[in-house]
Formats: C-alpha cells, sequence, structure tokens
C-alpha cells in the first residue's frame, strides 16, 4: 500500500448486515475520475444505448428507492461521462450489494437519505475490516464524525476525501451526501466509467473498473457475479400485454426510473429533479426530454396543446393524459398501457405507478396527447 498524494483511499464491505462482504480497503486513483466531474449538458451520447436495460418495477432484497436510486444514476451518468458506455442499473447495484447489501437494516427516504447514517469501523490499523493500514482523518470529521482516523461512509462506502473529490448531487436538491441513496449511486456510477473511454458492457472492461473500486479479484468475482444475476431480470418497460419499443419505450424507461422520487410542486425540469423531486408536469418534461429528446411545455395546461388528440380506446404506452380533475386540468401523467399510468400525484407522495382504467380517475374528463 502506498501513500502517494495523486491517490486516496476507499473502504468497502463493512459488516453492515449479516451477508455484508468485508475486505477492507484498497488504493484508488482519484486523479483518474476526478476530471471532468461537471455535466456536459452538450456532449454527445446514446442514453438509450448506454441504458438499454431497463429497471425492473421490483426487486427482492432492494429498496424502491435504493432501487430507483440505481437506475437514475446509470442514466445521469451518460451526461457526466460521455465516453463511458454499457452503464446500466445492475451495475451499481452490484457494488451496493456487496459494501452495504443495499442500506439493509436502514430507512431510506423517498429523498434517498438513509437513516441511520452508514458508518463503518474505524481505520485505525487494528485489523478491523481487514484493514492493517492506518487511514488518518481527513475532514475533520465532517462525514464519519472521527476527527482522529477516517471511517467509510454511505452504502458505497466511499472515504472521505474520495467523496470530497468527486461526490455527486444525483437528486438535485443541492448538497452531495453519501448517506444519500441517489447521490451515492450517482458518485458510484461516475467513479466506475473514470475520465476516459470504455465500454461496461464488456466484462473485461467492467472488471478492469471494480478494480479501480477495490483492487481485490475476489471483491470484483462477487460484484459481476451479483451484477450477472441482475442483469437476467426483465425490466419494467413492458406493461400490461403491450411491449414498448422505439422512442416510446424510451420514454416509458425514462420515466419509470423515477419511481420513488418525491412530489414538489413546482419540481423536475429536461434534467431531473429539482428541490429534490418532481410535480406531475415536471416529471413529463423530464421524460420526454430524456426519451425522446423533446421538449413539453411546463404546464399540464400547456400539454394540451401539444401532438394530436386520441380516444380513450385508441390509448397508446407513451401518451400523455391530462385530466380535468380540479376544474383547471390541472394533472398530467404518461399511459404505460395495460390501463396503468405513471405519475406524480400530490404533496406527500411520490413518482408511482396507477390504475387509470377503473376508479379514481375514470371520474374525470380526459384529453389524451399523442406527441410521440
Amino acid at each position: 500500500m502506498t501513500s502517494k498524494a495523486k491517490k486516496t483511499l476507499l473502504v468497502s464491505g463493512v459488516a453492515l448486515a449479516p451477508l455484508a462482504f468485508v475486505l477492507g480497503i484498497c488504493i484508488l486513483f482519484v486523479a483518474a475520475v476526478a476530471g471532468g466531474a461537471a455535466e456536459h449538458q452538450g456532449a454527445g451520447g446514446d442514453a438509450t444505448a448506454l441504458t438499454g436495460q431497463g429497471v425492473p418495477a421490483e426487486v427482492d432484497g432492494i429498496d424502491a428507492v435504493m432501487l430507483a436510486a440505481y437506475g437514475r444514476a446509470a442514466q445521469r451518468v451518460t451526461t457526466l461521462r460521455p465516453k463511458c458506455t454499457g452503464m446500466r442499473w445492475s451495475v451499481v447495484a452490484g457494488i451496493g450489494e456487496v459494501e452495504s447489501t443495499h442500506a439493509a437494516v436502514h430507512t431510506i427516504a423517498a429523498n434517498g437519505d438513509i437513516t441511520p447514517p452508514i458508518i463503518g469501523p474505524r481505520l485505525d490499523g487494528s485489523g478491523t475490516g481487514g484493514n492493517t493500514t492506518p487511514v488518518r482523518d481527513t475532514d475533520a470529521g465532517r462525514y464519519d464524525g472521527d476527527t482522529v482516523y477516517d471511517r467509510a461512509v454511505g452504502p458505497m462506502q466511499f472515504l472521505p476525501s474520495t467523496w470530497e473529490s468527486i461526490g455527486q448531487d444525483g437528486n438535485n436538491d443541492g448538497v452531495k451526501n453519501p448517506n444519500n441513496a441517489f447521490d451515492a449511486a450517482l458518485t458510484t456510477a461516475v467513479y466506475l466509467c473514470g475520465s476516459g473511454t470504455s465500454d461496461l458492457s464488456d466484462d473485461a472492461q467492467l472488471r478492469q473498473a471494480i478494480l479501480r473500486y477495490n483492487h481485490s479479484n475476489e471483491y470484483a468475482d462477487k460484484v459481476i457475479g451479483y451484477i450477472h444475476r441482475y442483469d437476467t431480470l426483465a425490466p419494467a418497460v413492458t406493461t400490461g400485454d403491450t411491449d414498448v419499443s422505439g422512442i416510446a419505450g424510451a420514454v416509458v424507461a425514462a420515466v419509470l426510473r423515477e419511481q420513488g422520487i418525491p412530489y414538489v410542486w413546482g419540481g423536475g425540469d429536461i434534467n431531473g429533479p429539482t428541490s429534490g423531486g418532481f410535480d406531475c408536469s415536471g416529471l413529463m418534461v423530464y421524460a420526454f426530454y430524456q426519451g425522446a429528446h423533446i421538449t413539453l411545455p411546463r404546464t399540464s395546461q400547456e400539454m394540451r396543446s401539444v401532438g394530436t388528440s386520441v380516444s380513450r380506446d385508441q390509448m397508446q404506452p407513451g401518451d400523455l393524459i391530462v385530466f380535468n380533475n380540479d376544474g383547471n386540468w390541472g394533472h398530467v401523467g404518461l399511459y404505460l398501457g395495460g390501463g396503468q399510468m405513471v405519475n406524480a400525484p400530490r404533496p406527500g407522495k411520490t413518482v408511482e405507478t396507477t390504475v387509470v382504467s377503473t376508479g379514481y380517475w375514470t371520474r374525470y374528463d380526459w384529453d389524451i396527447r399523442r406527441v410521440l
């Protein structure tokens, strides 16, 4: 182990749950990934190709918010690291499984905040977690509460010095918090991609990326095993009896990745949630831009002027449904097929899939707009 200035440390495998994998610490090259951390909104790259595997509706053992964070990280990294291809939710989830069993036994709020915070053991060289080299404090206890030695933090177990260098704001709330699922997942995706050209759909390049995260073949074998297992799970881009593909499929995939994100009035734009969430129309603006590069007007009322009007019996996945549930056409959702839509319902709720073919929403007038 070396202590060169251009290197920093990251701890993996803190025993936070019975199945957590303990491997101690390793040296990571921060310089390889620190450059270019700012978003390149105008950069090239095919988001559909990079995140071609959609996120399943649910996965046993993964909290819904954590799953949403993995999917969102795989999507957003395409602008942060446009030279990186092959990133998908399963890659980030493989790290999350090994590092903290997806923040098991912790509470994950809708905005991604994890309580109690995940703090690893003191890295004092005593051998705990396999660590035999002391790691002196680098953050004055800001992230880990320890002013003498460092401790790994968050569900992805970053050292404070690593987090300070490349930490990301994954839920757009203005804070980079290693104990936030969205922030930690996006930072992991950025770290794995590095700053050069890489294709993580190639197992050899994927292994090299994981070895940068933790220079242990045993660790890499374990993570890749989970990635391959997750890759076999069916994505949630098939709804009802309808296979959603093409541009409509990309829009549907984009909106489904946001399930679990809180409702925030006025929240959301083409880049994702703002102030930590979406309102109903902000969610549509985001999904259509990310999936189809179409910029919708900002309000549900204005969305009644886009595309063409279709009847309920003609609805297809990817259609907008504007509802007159308040006398002012004040709500909008995205039709998935199978009598379901995705929407950001109201304060206190999160982005969710709900039935529209029966029940509450059938009471109101609909204006169905085909934009795609």
